[in-house]
């Protein structure tokens, strides 16, 4: 019974495919949610690294000529900027 442990804990930990087999996987199969899934859990992971905002305010970066400019605004203010 614990080598049926160990083994189901071990199999949850192997590594993650790289972007570029991610990519590879699409282009034969033609479902690219798992290459845009990860792209998202990067964006997120980059967006939290680098700004930390307080309660009630959310990160928010665009990119303008190759520079990043990232600053923190009301939730309310990202809400209705995504609507228009």
């Amino acid at each position: 019974m614990m080598t049926l442990t160990v083994l189901l804990l071990l199999t949850g930990c192997g590594a993650m495919k790289s972007m570029e087999q991610l990519e590879s996987e699409a282009l034969l199969s033609g479902d690219w949610s798992a290459v845009e899934q990860r792209e998202r859990q990067i964006a997120r992971r980059n967006l939290n690294s680098s700004l930390y905002c307080p309660p009630g305010k959310v990160g928010y970066c665009e990119a303008d000529f190759g520079r990043k400019k990232c600053a923190c605004i009301d939730q309310e203010q990202l809400n209705a900027f995504l609507m228009h």
